[in-house]
């Protein structure tokens, strides 16, 4: 039983001490782990107080409040200084500011501030409601061609030409950020070591010296290719002449993250030095062109995947250690699936220390992902009004949610995605708390729809128009395997009769869904190329560790599986009709 005061400081902290399962039962949270999450929160709150100027303000039409009288102030859009003027009530700020989170220097007296100028548009940024989008998913690491079977970000640029001959807008793909592929070994797509830097397994070979290639059946082995990958750049930096390590220097100079990060790096591998610093920030420049090609001269754009969180052992903690509370993971409640609930294993932000920063990390983020993408999905988009903090010791279950200030997130997100031109999907299937969704409906932020969740019921599901929609996501069982399941196969039928008389001829299922998907007023649908060639196989088994999870490779060449018949048929039923 937690005490009236613990529950009452608690919540001023942002601490939910009950929260509603998915049959609606509500649950208390045991009064030690509370304790031990206020604690936290306490030292966030006492650790990081506002200055003069308060971290962030949302409102340019009215004039930024200062502690004290302002002797001295400087905004900067886009790195160009822009003139304010100092009121009574503060710093006014001039008007037709552009959409973007601007930096703002104030000076009083003897003490001085920075704050974040949020200018945001309306609503979140999406697709163009004109238009009515079609999308492809494969993993990156699924491509491969006879003449060159590695996985590169030069096959997905292949990729999102050809699929444009074929009618297809966009190309959507899991992350691509780095991971740790030697120790701690870690190929989850969604434990990146950062979400600013990307993986260098999948630069192209051509800008690389010569290395045998290994040979590969079902999987890649990630391990064999981070290996040969190493030696190659280590190969590149030593042999670089001064044109290239100028190129590089300034490179970094310019991405003073990049720098930080070929250090944390070289700092994890024995005898790392200037060479194999060197080595990384050549990685990450390669990444930068390859990156920057996919969906030039006609080509499919890019669609990617950002995740909600980072491994505990990268670079983010490793960086920024007071924006993260060391001693808690991020995880979810018991549900359906997870019976005991689920630890993922990273450190939440704390959200006094995140707000002080001015959301600098998430700014980052969607600033970096919107250089070489058009639509940036946001993996569990709930997580910008709340996470479940397990500490440290405990089991998955006894966690609680911890609020964040979200309309202050949002803003920042919905800023940055309109100053770099990028639209944001937030993932939010499952079960959303009424708060979450008011607080998305309010943003309009573009959601998403898997069909497969609705193939049990007596009837078809709504569509909504400001979605993503598709037949499932990369954690569900590949549509093969559900189509053949007979313990649904009654289910399945009345399904099918929603989508048709029974007097009419029947496609294959998966075409008639597709059908319904195009035909639906959904901005975007998107569908697994799995699902195309009837894969039976999964992306991956959430909870589980298994051979071919994160790692299968296409059964054909990527060019003669697009040549299949199924998949050519297929592609031509997600043309749509204008809106």
């Amino acid at each position: 039983m937690i005490g009236d005061a613990l529950r009452t400081h608690a919540a001023g902290l942002g601490v939910e001490v009950v929260y509603e399962d998915v049959d609606q039962v509500i649950h208390e949270a045991d009064e030690h782990v509370v304790a031990r999450v206020v604690e936290v929160l306490d030292a966030d709150r006492r650790n990081h107080t506002d200055g003069i100027v308060a971290p962030i303000h949302l409102d340019p039409a009215r004039p930024v409040p200062v502690t004290g009288r302002p002797t001295d102030a400087e905004l900067l859009v886009d790195g160009t200084s822009v003139a304010v003027s100092l009121g009574a009530d503060g710093i006014d700020l001039p008007t037709g500011l552009p959409f973007g989170c601007h930096l703002l220097r104030v000076e009083a007296g003897e003490h001085s501030a920075e704050s974040i100028v949020v200018v945001a548009p309306p609503e979140m940024p999406g697709l163009d409601p004109g238009q009515r989008t079609s999308s492809l998913f494969v993993p990156t690491y699924a491509l491969w061609e006879s003449d060159d079977p590695l996985p590169s970000f030069g096959h997905l640029a292949a990729l999102a030409s050809n699929v444009a001959d074929l009618g297809v807008d966009m190309v959507a793909t899991l992350p691509l950020y780095a991971t740790f592929l030697h120790e701690p070994f870690d190929p989850s797509p969604y434990s990146p070591i950062s979400r600013l830097h990307w993986n260098e397994v999948y630069l192209s070979d051509d800008s690389l010296p010569a290395a045998p290639l290994p040979v590969f059946t079902d999987n890649v082995d990630w391990r064999v290719l981070a290996e040969r990958r190493r030696g190659q750049l280590i190969r590149a930096a030593v042999d670089a002449d001064d044109t290239l390590v100028g190129e590089l220097d300034r490179f970094a100079a310019a991405h003073p993250d990049v720098g930080s990060f070929a250090r944390f790096m070289a700092s994890r591998e024995s005898g790392g030095d200037v060479v194999v610093e060197r080595s990384h920030v050549l990685a990450q420049n390669l990444a930068d062109r390859e990156l920057a090609a996919i969906g030039a001269d006609g080509s499919a754009s890019l669609s990617l995947d950002l995740p909600i969180g980072s491994n505990p052992l990268g670079w983010e903690t490793w960086a920024h250690p007071h924006l993260f509370a060391e001693s808690m993971s991020v995880g979810a409640p018991p549900d359906t699936f997870f019976t005991e609930g689920q630890n993922w294993g990273f450190s939440p932000q704390l959200p006094t220390a995140m707000r002080r920063s001015g959301y600098e990390l998430w700014r980052q983020m969607i600033a970096r992902a919107a250089r070489y993408c058009d639509l940036l999905r946001i993996d569990h988009v709930m997580a910008v009004h709340r996470l479940w903090w397990v500490p440290e010791g405990q089991p998955a279950d006894r966690g609680v949610y911890v609020r964040y200030p979200h309309d202050e997130l949002l803003a920042v997100i919905a800023a940055e995605a309109a100053a770099t031109g990028v639209g944001i999907v937030g993932e939010n299937l499952g079960t959303v708390p009424p708060e979450v969704d008011a607080a998305l409906s309010e943003w309009n932020v573009l959601g998403m729809y898997e069909e497969q969740f609705h193939l049990d019921g007596p009837s078809l599901g709504d569509i909504p128009s400001r979605s993503v929609a598709g037949v499932r996501t990369h954690d569900m069982a590949p549509f093969a395997t559900v189509d053949a399941d007979p313990t649904r196969a009654d289910s399945l039928s009345e399904y099918r009769d929603c989508l048709a008389p029974t007097d009419t001829p029947k496609a294959p299922l998966l075409d008639a869904i597709i059908e319904r998907l195009a035909d639906s007023e959904a901005q975007m649908i998107v569908v697994d190329l799995d699902d195309l060639v009837d894969e039976t196989r999964p992306h991956n088994l959430p909870g589980r560790v298994v051979d071919g999870i994160w790692q299968r490779r296409l059964d054909r060449p990527t060019s003669e599986t697009l040549a299949d018949a199924r998949v050519v048929r297929r592609l031509g039923l997600l043309e749509r009709n204008p809106s």
